[in-house]
């Protein structure tokens, strides 16, 4: 089942023809094809005047006549990062940041705005948890590449060439690109 959309009006139609798509879906559960309905759009609060409709919701219908099993599932913009707080646009400049040599606390603060920057060794280790993932889809290994980072941080040394190689390769935002193409959370 697809989880990632180029933007919400796209999951909007895709969920207005829930009928339609029923060969495209099936629930990971009861894995019934037949019995999906729209249950709600996602919002985020970008500020107090700022919402903004990041996604919605379908679920496996076992109401009114259908045999679903009742589990909820989300279908997100791929801007947005399941998870966090902040999305993409956010996210890549952290790790620009963190390619231009600025350090992780910085790099945190610079991408959010936040003083406190605990988080930053947060999505750190998230990042360094997916690593393989990344490297799966470059076209070379990420140690060959020609990016040298002089750093005294051990993850940085593995992580940062993957994540400059990521960069290099996407036309647009990387994490989004990520979680489209590979309908997988970038974090």
């Amino acid at each position: 089942m697809q989880k990632f959309f180029a933007d919400f009006e796209t999951i909007n139609r895709f969920t207005l023809s829930l009928d339609y798509h029923q060969d495209k879906l099936e629930c990971r559960h009861c894995l019934k094809h037949d019995q999906f309905v729209s249950h709600g759009i996602i919002y985020k609060q970008r500020s107090i005047a700022v919402v903004e409709k990041v996604g919605k919701r379908i679920f496996c219908s076992n109401r009114y006549g259908r045999s679903g099993c009742g589990r909820s599932f989300q279908l997100d913009v791929a801007t947005k990062i399941p998870h966090l707080r902040y999305g993409a646009a956010e996210l890549l400049l952290f790790i620009t940041s963190l390619l231009l040599n600025l350090t992780i606390t910085e790099a945190y603060q610079k991408a959010t705005g936040q003083f406190e920057s605990r988080n930053a060794w947060r999505w750190l280790d998230k990042l360094m948890v997916r690593l393989s993932s990344y490297r799966t889809g470059l076209t070379c290994l990420a140690d060959k590449l020609p990016f040298q980072f002089i750093t005294h941080n051990r993850r940085l040394q593995h992580l940062l060439p993957t994540l400059a190689q990521l960069t290099t390769n996407a036309d647009a935002c990387p994490c989004s690109a990520y979680q489209f193409q590979r309908q997988n959370a970038f974090m």
